[in-house]
């Protein structure tokens, strides 16, 4: 017999010992006991509700049926609330980053402003006109792919409806060609088997009314000696400055060329000169120097470095006449260098076709125009065209220019010219000079940067790295604008940087 069943057996045997009456009590009291167990319950229930139904009249709810009224609001009655109108400077402060004015209706549309809800209109010389902006130059930066070249090819097309004109001095990637001939521009394409050829020391046109020849001639003059001493410092050995000597001897180069041709002077006959100083007109030597051998010591190196653009790959590119013509009333203009990509003398090449490009902008007119340096990061790499820039920057408003720089990341001003302090500086004062900075979607490392850079909160800062294709985070003057660049299907075609991706499969 197992233990459980000895249990039963004796647990019945006491029960049957039990007498009837005994057992109705036992059951009765058993009875009482669950029922008190549920009323304990039930009142504990009732002592939880009580409280919250206490609870929940001590606080201001809106009665079960409703409010009656000009309060009414669940109700069947339509909610009226009073208006209240105000100035949208004055929302964009109470609601900050959602309340976006806009700059009017003036302008390129450019596409859809994400915070305000509407058309976004952009046009530097009329928000500069209208005191929006101190200045028209812009500064556009982005990871690859972002719409960078989008945004500036639609900015530039769409501004030759307005009369603006507009000029690209280096296109590397061949890329602005087609815009270019869509708007009814030119397109010149230099480089090895390219057809074109600019003779970077002539002058692309002819002499403004508004100069005096003698003014001319040294403008012009001056123009051909700085880029002559800045291309040939970033072809000595190493980049280093040139000695005074050397800066004079090829100053003197210089000279005798141009009193031999003034018309058009070209690289070959400045470095033939080099290797072969003569005595000016005057049978004289030099001034600063006492004999004619000690010119021929100081100019030798000089003309080697500079012969780099007269022979190889280089020499039938910015050496004799120009075979193109700077027709200052077409839309747009642009310099194909696209065949010379991968030569590690592109960005002397980029520092040739835009002097070149830039003399054609003093013809005195003073028109609107827009000037787009594409590649921003190879300029940085050199001191001397961030010098250059510089200039160019500070005489914006002079000449009627909206200077467009676009790179890929702020983090590149870091590590401008040689990586030092002053040449940073330049690369800085490049972003401060410029009122309009418009940053499409950035990696990590560049947050860092462009929010020291651009004064940025943190809420704005993080939203760099999540911008999507054509998003741009626009800082225009003391505003702030969320854009998404639109463009047409037309535009589309001849915008697209990305037909080798995406419109062959593969080989």
């Amino acid at each position: 017999m197992t233990v459980e069943k000895s249990k039963r057996r004796v647990v019945t045997a006491s029960a049957r010992r039990l007498s009837r009456t005994d057992w109705r009590l036992m059951r009765r009291r058993e009875r009482e006991l669950i029922a008190e167990d549920q009323k304990a319950k039930a009142a504990e229930r009732a002592r939880v509700a009580r409280e919250e139904k206490t609870a929940w009249r001590s606080e201001d709810y809106l009665p079960a049926a409703g409010e009656k009224g000009p309060k009414a609001l669940r109700t069947s009655h339509a909610f009226q609330a009073q208006s209240h109108r105000a100035h949208t400077g004055i929302l964009g402060l109470t609601y900050p980053f959602l309340a976006d004015p806009g700059l009017g209706a003036q302008g390129m549309v450019m596409g859809q402003n994400l915070l305000g809800g509407g058309v976004f209109t952009y046009d530097p010389f009329s928000a500069y006109e209208a005191g929006v902006l101190d200045d028209p130059n812009i500064i556009c930066s982005g990871k690859v792919g972002s719409g960078k070249s989008t945004l500036n090819k639609a900015l530039t097309t769409r501004g030759a409806a307005f009369g603006y004109r507009s000029y690209v001095p280096a296109d590397v990637k061949g890329e602005w060609t087609a815009p270019a001939r869509a708007v009814g521009g030119a397109a010149f394409e230099i480089g090895p088997g390219g057809a074109d050829r600019i003779n970077v020391l002539g002058t692309p046109i002819t002499r403004p009314s508004s100069y005096s020849e003698e003014d001319w001639e040294e403008t012009t003059r001056n123009r051909r000696a700085m880029l002559l001493e800045a291309i040939t410092e970033r072809l000595m050995p190493e980049g280093r400055e040139l000695t005074p000597m050397e800066s004079s001897a090829l100053l003197y180069a210089l000279t005798q060329v141009l009193r031999c041709d003034a018309e058009e002077p070209v690289l070959g006959d400045v470095v033939h000169e080099l290797f072969n100083p003569q005595k000016d007109e005057r049978d004289r030597v030099p001034e600063g120097f006492t004999r004619m051998t000690e010119v021929r010591d100081h100019s030798q190196e000089v003309g080697h470095a500079l012969a780099k653009l007269t022979q190889g790959a280089l020499g039938g590119v910015l050496n004799g006449k120009s075979t193109v013509r700077f027709d200052p009333s077409l839309p747009m203009l642009t310099i194909d260098v696209s065949r010379l990509d991968g030569n590690r003398l592109l960005d002397v090449v980029m520092t040739c076709t835009s002097s070149w490009m830039e003399s054609a902008l003093q013809d005195g007119t003073h028109r609107r125009r827009f000037m787009v340096y594409d590649e921003g990061w190879r300029i940085f790499t050199q001191h001397s065209l961030l010098a250059r820039l510089q200039h160019n920057w500070k005489i914006a408003r002079g000449w009627g220019i909206s200077n467009v720089l676009v790179f890929h990341s702020f983090g590149d001003l870091e590590t401008a010219g040689d990586g030092g302090q002053a040449a940073r500086a330049l690369a800085h004062n490049l972003v401060s000079d410029s009122s309009t900075v418009i940053s499409f979607r950035q990696s990590g490392r560049a947050v860092g940067p462009a929010q020291e850079m651009l004064d940025l909160t943190d809420t704005a800062a993080g939203l760099l790295t999540d911008l999507r294709k054509g998003q741009a985070l626009w800082r225009i003057g003391r505003r702030q604008s969320m854009v998404q660049v639109t463009r047409t299907p037309r535009e589309a075609a001849i915008f697209d940087t990305d037909e080798a991706m995406v419109k062959h499969g593969p080989a």
